[in-house]
C-alpha cells in the first residue's frame, strides 16, 4: 500500500481529474454551441436584411412613377425626388436606379450620379433577375437587393438596387456575441459547480478510494478468491452470476463463461434466488449440487439497506470425508480404549489380589473368563460391522455403558456392509452415537433390572435400518413434540443438539425416524434409503 500512496501523491486525485474532465467537456461544448449560435444568427440576420432590401427594391421597381421617370428625357432629374422619399421612409442606406448599362440615375451622393455602379454584383439584375447579395461599394460593405424595372410592354428598362449598410449589422452581432458569451460564462460556472458535486458524489460512492487503491483492492480480492479452498459464488439482483472463484467452478463443473448467465440455468439448486427474495441468511446447510454433498452458507448482499444480490460459500464435504472419518474413528477408538483401560485396570487389580491370596486356580479361571468374553464381543462387532468407525463407536459405547453399570447389547443378527451413498460415516456415527448416548443416560439411574440398551444395525436391500431401544421411563407426552427442536433438553447443562442433529442428518439422506415410547421404554427406528444392493428406487 505504500507504493500506492506514493503513486497517488504524484498523480492527480480522482476528484481533480473528474473536475478537469467535466470542465473541459463543458468549455468545449459551450464554445462550440456559442460559435454555431453566432454563425446561425448572423446568417439569419443577413438573410432577413437581404429579404427586406429585396422587398423594398421590388416595391420601388413596381411603382408607375419610377417606370415613367426611367423613360423621361432626363431620368436622373425625374427619379431623384422619388428615390429620396423611398430611402427616407424605408431607412435604407441607399436606393440606386441604374440604366441597362449599369450607369447610375440616382445615388445619395450626387457626385456619383452618372457613374457606373460598383460592387460587381449587378450583372444578373441587368439580365432580369431578382436577388440580394453582399458586396463592397463606394459607401462601404452593404447588403443589396436588386429588382428589374419593366415598361408597359414588358421590356426591361432599368434596375433598382436597395442597399443596407452592414455597420448596423456588425453592431447587432457584437451585442449578440456578448449575450452568447455571457450565457456561456454562466453555463461554465454551473458546469464547474456540477463537476465539483459530481466528483464528490462519485468519491462517496467508491468510499473515497482512488483508482490505484481500487485496482489494488481488486487484485487483493482476486488473490483471496483464488486462494480460498472454499467455493464462492455470488449473484446480482437480476439473478445472474456476478462472481465465482476457481474452487466453486471446479466443484460445480462450470467454465469461465458461466459469469453473466442466470444462476438457475447453470446450477438450479443453489437456493440463492430464494435468499435474494427473502433477504434472510441460511447457515450451515447441507445439500447436493451436481451429485456432490456440500456444506453451504448463503447470505444476502445488502447495500444502503437494500438487497442487491446474494452470496454463497461452500465446501465439498466428500473431499474432507476421509479425514472426518479418520478423526471420528480415532476419537471413538480412543473412547473405547479409555473405557476398556479403566475396566481392565479393575480386573487386573482383581487378578493381583487373587494371586496375593494364593488363589491361583481362581485367578486362572477369572483370566480365561474375561479373555473369552472380550474376544467374543470384539469378534461379534468386527465380524458383523464392516465399517471401522462404526465398530469403534459400538465398542466404545459398550465400555462406557459397563462403567455406568448399564448393559449395552448388540443384536447378534446385526450386520453392516456399506453405507448408503447419501449417508456417510460422519452421519452414521453422529446419528447412532447420539441415540445410544441418550439411551444410556435414560436408564443409568434406574434399578439394575432396567439398565439395558439394545442396538441393531441392518444393511437391507435398498435401505439401512438402525434400532436403538432402552428400558427407560419413556418420553412424557408433553415433551414428544419438542425433542427434535434445537437447544431443547431435559438435562441440566446440555446443549440440546443431539436429537436435532439426528433429525437433520436423517432428513438430508432422505430417510425417516419412527419413535415409540411408553413407560416401559423408548425405541428409535431409523430408515435410510439406498443401502446394500443399490440406491433406493
Amino acid at each position: 500500500m505504500a507504493s500506492g500512496d506514493n503513486m497517488r501523491g504524484k498523480a492527480l486525485s480522482l476528484r481533480t481529474l473528474i473536475i478537469i474532465l467535466v470542465t473541459a467537456v463543458v468549455v468545449s461544448s459551450l464554445a462550440l454551441v456559442a460559435f454555431l449560435t453566432a454563425q446561425v444568427m448572423e446568417r439569419n440576420m443577413k438573410d432577413q436584411i437581404g429579404q427586406n432590401a429585396l422587398s423594398v427594391a421590388r416595391l420601388v421597381a413596381s411603382l408607375p412613377e419610377i417606370r415613367a421617370a426611367c423613360q423621361a428625357p432626363d431620368p436622373a432629374a425625374a427619379l431623384g425626388p422619388l428615390v429620396d422619399k423611398v430611402r427616407e421612409r424605408s431607412g435604407a442606406g441607399f436606393v440606386v436606379v441604374m440604366n441597362m448599362n449599369g450607369i447610375r440615375y440616382t445615388h445619395p451622393n450626387p457626385d456619383l450620379v452618372g457613374r457606373r455602379f460598383t460592387g460587381g454584383d449587378e450583372g444578373p439584375a441587368l439580365r432580369g433577375a431578382e436577388y440580394y447579395s453582399a458586396a463592397v461599394g463606394v459607401s462601404g460593405p452593404s447588403i443589396r437587393g436588386f429588382a428589374p424595372v419593366y415598361d408597359a410592354g414588358g421590356r426591361q428598362i432599368a434596375v433598382v438596387a436597395v442597399g443596407i449598410f452592414q455597420s448596423g449589422l456588425y453592431r447587432a452581432l457584437r451585442e449578440l456575441r456578448w449575450a452568447v458569451l455571457s450565457t456561456a460564462v454562466w453555463g461554465l460556472v454551473v458546469g464547474l459547480i456540477g463537476a465539483v458535486l459530481l466528483a464528490a458524489r462519485i468519491k462517496r460512492a467508491i468510499f473515497n478510494l482512488e483508482p490505484l487503491e481500487i485496482a489494488t483492492l481488486q487484485q487483493e480480492q482476486q488473490a483471496m478468491l483464488y486462494s480460498l479452498r472454499e467455493g464462492i459464488i455470488a449473484i446480482g439482483s437480476d439473478q445472474r452470476i456476478a462472481l465465482i472463484n476457481e474452487e466453486a467452478r471446479r466443484i460445480m463443473g462450470l467454465g469461465p463463461e458461466c459469469v453473466g448467465r442466470p444462476i438457475e440455468e447453470q446450477v438450479p439448486s443453489t437456493r440463492l434466488p430464494e435468499v435474494l427474495a427473502s433477504g434472510r441468511p441460511e447457515y450451515d446447510q447441507e445439500q447436493l449440487i451436481n451429485g456432490r454433498a456440500i456444506l453451504t452458507n448463503r447470505v444476502p448482499v445488502v447495500v444502503n439497506g437494500r438487497v442487491v444480490g446474494a452470496l454463497a460459500t461452500f465446501r465439498d464435504r466428500t473431499e474432507i470425508q476421509g479425514l472426518m472419518e479418520e478423526l471420528t474413528g480415532v476419537k471413538q477408538l480412543v473412547t473405547a480404549l479409555r473405557a476398556q483401560s479403566h475396566e481392565f485396570m479393575n480386573k487386573l487389580h482383581t487378578i493381583l489380589g487373587l494371586i496375593q491370596l494364593g488363589e491361583y486356580e481362581e485367578a486362572a479361571r477369572f483370566i480365561n473368563q474375561t479373555s473369552h468374553q472380550q474376544q467374543r464381543l470384539v469378534s461379534l462387532v468386527v465380524r458383523r460391522i464392516k465399517n471401522p468407525a462404526v465398530a469403534g463407536l459400538l465398542l466404545g459405547k459398550i465400555a462406557e455403558a459397563r462403567e455406568r453399570q448399564v448393559k449395552l447389547v448388540i443384536r447378534p443378527d446385526s450386520h453392516l456392509e456399506e453405507l448408503p451413498p447419501l449417508f456417510d460415516t460422519y452421519q452414521m456415527v453422529a446419528v447412532l452415537g447420539n441415540l445410544v448416548q441418550n439411551a444410556i443416560e435414560a436408564v443409568e439411574q434406574l434399578p439394575p433390572a432396567r439398565r439395558e440398551v439394545a442396538v441393531s444395525v441392518y444393511s437391507r436391500p435398498h435401505r439401512l435400518e438402525l434400532f436403538v431401544h432402552d428400558r427407560g421411563p419413556g418420553i412424557p407426552p408433553e415433551l414428544r413434540a419438542h425433542i427434535f427442536t434445537p437447544n431443547f433438553s431435559t438435562k441440566e447443562g446440555a446443549r440440546g443438539l443431539g436429537l436435532h442433529l439426528v433429525k437433520e442428518h436423517v432428513n438430508a439422506a432422505g430417510g425417516h425416524i419412527q419413535l415409540r415410547t411408553s413407560r416401559r421404554g423408548t425405541s428409535f427406528r431409523i430408515t435410510i434409503p439406498g443401502g446394500e444392493g443399490g440406491q433406493a428406487a
